[in-house]
């Protein structure tokens, strides 16, 4: 009977031992999913650039994005989205290249900085829906075509396929899958502690998001896209990672791939300027003129 006792004694202390550490677990990876949902918005520009005028965009859930837009001159027009927690301005050297060539561009706020928490590209292809029913609707723009980084890479990607006016799409840096991406940061065993709140981590912004982060999934977006053309663009340093190479070959012709050397995560337009403009310019140039508008 004694002995009994202990191991009742013992079962109990075991099992508030694993409840209390799994508490410790929900509450890390609650207060980091928090944290990564709600990044703060950059002071911006207050005025618009040469060129472009600002816009304002509602969002069909309530939030209204404020956004810079250059009319076309060429009869296209891109819409740019950026990476996680971007703005109006995060994008616009890439808006402005493409202005100095005709085109026309649309660059947006993220709605963190209209008090909404973030979605690390789930959510953000409502604002990539919204920012395209606004450059479709404007006077003179024949041709659209599609620009993300990063969070912005994998919304465009994934939203581009409810969208057939989306003549071109072209992206950057992004995840090739929301989950295979929590798992990589960084790799782990299983069991450890990393391994634990990665797996917290993905169960929070389930609910969070209201999809499981292995539905958000570039990688099985990019086949689908066809015949429409894509162009991947990856730093070298994150192109294993973010799995450029398996990407690349899902995606059917029309495609191409530029891996830009000794660059990492973002910053392909500063790290080789003539190499970015011709590789995009070329890119939008032949698929627009081989496209009937």
């Amino acid at each position: 009977m004694r002995g009994r006792g202990w191991l009742r004694r013992t079962g109990r202390i075991l099992l508030a031992l694993a409840a209390s550490w799994t508490l410790v677990i929900a509450a890390l990876s609650i207060r980091y999913v928090n944290a990564l949902l709600n990044p703060p918005c950059p002071i911006g520009l207050e005025s618009p650039p040469p060129g472009f005028e600002p816009v304002e965009i509602t969002l069909p859930s309530g939030p209204r994005l404020r956004g810079w837009w250059r009319p076309p001159q060429n009869g296209a027009a891109v819409v740019l989205l950026a990476g996680h927690g971007g703005t109006r301005d995060s994008m616009l050297p890439e808006a402005q290249l493409l202005a100095a060539q005709g085109y026309g561009a649309l660059t947006l706020d993220y709605r963190q900085c209209a008090g909404r928490p973030v979605g690390l590209g789930a959510l953000e292809v409502e604002e990539f829906h919204a920012a395209l029913d606004f450059v479709q609707a404007q006077p003179g723009v024949e041709w659209i075509a599609a620009l993300g980084f990063s969070a912005g890479g994998a919304a465009v990607l994934r939203g581009s396929l409810e969208r057939p006016e989306v003549r071109a799409v072209i992206a950057e840096g992004h995840y090739a899958n929301l989950w295979s991406e929590i798992l990589l940061t960084p790799p782990s065993r299983p069991l450890s502690l990393e391994w634990q709140i990665q797996h917290g981590v993905a169960l929070v912004l389930w609910a969070r998001l209201g999809v499981w982060p292995g539905q958000v999934s570039p990688i099985d977006s990019l086949p689908e896209l066809s015949p429409r053309p894509v162009l991947l663009i990856f730093g070298e340093r994150e192109a294993a990672d973010a799995q450029a190479q398996a990407q690349f070959a899902v995606a059917l012709e029309p495609k191409a791939l530029w891996i830009v050397p000794g660059v990492d995560h973002g910053g392909y337009l500063q790290a080789d300027p003539a190499g970015y403009a011709r590789h995009v310019l070329e890119f939008l140039e032949f698929h627009r003129g081989t496209q009937q508008p």
